[in-house]
């Protein structure tokens, strides 16, 4: 009888093991691009992945300062894209910088305003968040090797382009034309942050717009004085191309 009631503790444990989600190796046939990923919605508003497709990449954009709520930014050499995740504090288990392997099978790549993102589903304002609990089954993390790190292109405003949109980018020799505000407006009916837009220009006087969510950390801080370099990832809606500011990098 205690022989079989061990073996019953057993069987029980291994059922509950089973059903914890976890990362399950992928062939190496099965690793694409961004690039390709992002390819197989072209011309639709969301699809669905039913094949065997893994990405790997650099996370370039997370919720460490508040700038990517919920949402995680995965970018290799052909390109980047966003994913929405299911939980906060998500630079906790997903650092920037790190190397981020994504099993896309039973996920969904929806159309946003012209940009293609990553989620459980498609939603009526972008891609569905993974939920929390499913993110170990998708999304595995490794540290890179060493002398493996993401580098910024450094870009002039006029050569932003399509292959830009998600990537991490870097715009030298910049001044912010609304010196003297902060990151973020606030509602004077309500008091809350909202998401704002700002100015940058170059040495030409070119104009490209920075856009900050309300949810960082640095929203009610002046913007930087001066002429720098403006690190951030390239978003996109509806025609119109702006700057995410990614891990709060200002060289100003």
């Amino acid at each position: 009888m205690r022989a079989i009631v061990c073996l019953s503790l057993l069987l029980s444990a291994g059922c509950d093991k089973a059903t914890e989600p976890g990362f399950a190796e992928e062939p190496e046939v099965s690793r694409h691009t961004v690039a390709y990923l992002k390819s197989l919605c072209d011309g639709r508003s969301s699809a669905a992945v039913t094949q065997d497709i893994t990405i790997r990449g650099f996370i370039t954009g997370n919720d460490l300062y508040g700038e990517f709520d919920r949402t995680l930014v995965v970018e290799d050499a052909s390109g980047g894209i966003q994913i929405a995740a299911g939980r906060s504090s998500l630079a906790d288990d997903y650092p920037f910088g790190a190397i981020a392997t994504v099993r896309c099978n039973g996920l969904t790549l929806c159309n946003y305003g012209g940009k293609i993102e990553l989620g459980a589903a498609a939603g009526d304002y972008g891609a569905e968040a993974i939920p929390q609990e499913e993110l170990p089954r998708y999304i595995r993390i490794t540290l890179p090797e060493e002398g493996e790190k993401h580098r910024a292109a450094p870009l002039t405003f006029g050569e932003v382009g399509p292959q830009h949109i998600d990537t991490r980018v870097r715009f030298d020799n910049v001044r912010f034309a609304d010196a003297g505000k902060t990151w973020c407006d606030t509602d004077p009916e309500t008091g809350r942050t909202v998401a704002t837009e700002r100015t940058i220009l170059d040495a030409k006087g070119n104009e490209f717009t920075v856009r900050s969510a309300a949810t960082c950390v640095y929203a009610k801080e002046p913007v930087p004085s001066g002429t720098g370099s403006l690190y951030g990832i390239i978003d996109y809606f509806a025609g119109k191309y702006t700057l995410r500011v990614t891990n709060r990098e200002a060289a100003f």
